[in-house]
């Protein structure tokens, strides 16, 4: 796979922007660390850009090449100011991007791409729509339904649900919910990633358990909650079968290609929850997946297709579950893929013949050209 623009004639100056405000933040920095060490060259001057826990940011000045230092914990000396400041600053030092290495609510949700879309600054990942559709799983399931791409049957726990005694009716929405589709069920937060709350129910006492243990996520249910950590729970059908998944490189040139499929098999784990994603040696992956050809090659269609539909360049990564019979279900979208020494797009790509410099370089210029910069 070759690098989809060619170099620049002049050098571009990148502002890699990590950390943020949501249970993802530890992520974001690992893979704004990477992003930062794998872009800085001679043609490719980066400032790592954080944003801090409590909201304000911090734009160290200058840019950096080859000379940067390897880790992340260098590069910022806590200074803080206010977000129209960074802004302002960027402008200021003629910042030709910001590559988005946020993951989660405020970073991937199309809040941060809206800032940078009415600042006029050039930005990776999908623009704002895009984005905030796929940070939102219930509306990514209704648009692949629609577009008759299979995805498990669900059910929503929204503003309106019954309560008794200021809590979720657990045991209302448990006799509601067997009418629908059998147990077990997957209950998840609608607007988080990295598979952070999530739990498997294969029971009663499960589901009642993984209803409490929410309830601090969602903010009509539980005084004290966060609204940006999403105000809704999906229920979800659990589907026995491989998980698989899938990323897609779309960069405006052409058909959007997808990567070689990776199989992952958590060690010791039920699934691929937030220890097996970013703990080293705690899943297998394999890429490419052990699976027939024609397997292979129906994953990249639906990978390909989830992309189309939900506007996804320039990278996306869908997740599957391969059922027994053959079958495929989405499980989710992510338009802002991990880049840490454990995540997958750098491994699928690297199976591909797309190194890792490349593919964040050729973001870097969909970015720009995005924007009408070129």
């Amino acid at each position: 796979m070759n690098h989809p623009y060619p170099p620049p004639t002049a050098s571009r100056r990148v502002a890699v922007l990590m950390g943020g405000q949501s249970a993802e933040r530890d992520v974001s920095l690992k893979s704004g660390e990477t992003v930062a060490l794998n872009l800085a060259s001679e043609r490719y001057h980066v400032k790592p850009t954080a944003i801090h826990a409590d909201g304000s940011w911090e734009v160290p000045p200058g840019f950096l090449d080859r000379g940067i230092t390897r880790h992340a914990a260098d590069w910022f000396s806590g200074a803080r100011i206010p977000v129209a400041g960074a802004i302002e600053r960027l402008a200021e030092e003629r910042t030709d991007a910001v590559f988005i290495s946020l993951h989660g609510p405020r970073g991937e949700d199309g809040t941060v791409q809206g800032l940078f879309e009415v600042a006029g600054i050039a930005y990776t990942g999908p623009e704002v729509t895009a984005a905030a559709v796929a940070m939102d799983k219930r509306l990514t399931k209704e648009i692949l339904r629609a577009a008759s791409i299979p995805t498990p049957p669900y059910f929503a726990i929204v503003p309106g649900t019954p309560l008794r005694e200021g809590r979720i009716d657990g045991e209302r929405l448990l006799e509601s919910g067997r009418g629908l589709f059998p147990l077990p069920w997957v209950v998840k937060p609608n607007r988080l990633g990295s598979s952070v709350g999530v739990a498997i129910v294969r029971g009663e006492a499960e589901f009642l358990k993984a209803i409490a243990e929410a309830e601090p996520l969602l903010p009509w249910a539980a005084p004290g909650g966060h609204a940006e950590q999403g105000g809704e729970l999906l229920v979800e059908q659990f589907i026995a079968g491989r998980e698989l998944t899938c990323g897609v490189v779309g960069f405006g040139g052409g058909p959007p290609r997808a990567l070689p499929p990776i199989e992952i098999r958590p060690v010791a784990r039920k699934f691929f929850d937030y220890h097996a994603k970013y703990t080293p040696g705690a899943s297998e992956e394999i890429c490419p997946a052990p699976v027939p050809d024609a397997v292979t090659r129906h994953v990249q269609a639906l990978a390909a297709a989830v992309h189309r539909t939900l506007r996804c360049d320039p990278l996306s990564r869908t997740d599957f579950i391969l059922e027994e019979n053959g079958g495929l279900q989405v499980l989710e979208i992510n338009t802002i893929p991990g880049m840490t020494a454990t995540s997958l797009i750098p491994l699928s790509a690297g199976k591909a013949g797309l190194d890792l410099g490349d593919l964040l370089r050729g973001m870097v210029e969909h970015a720009i050209r995005r924007a009408g910069r070129l």
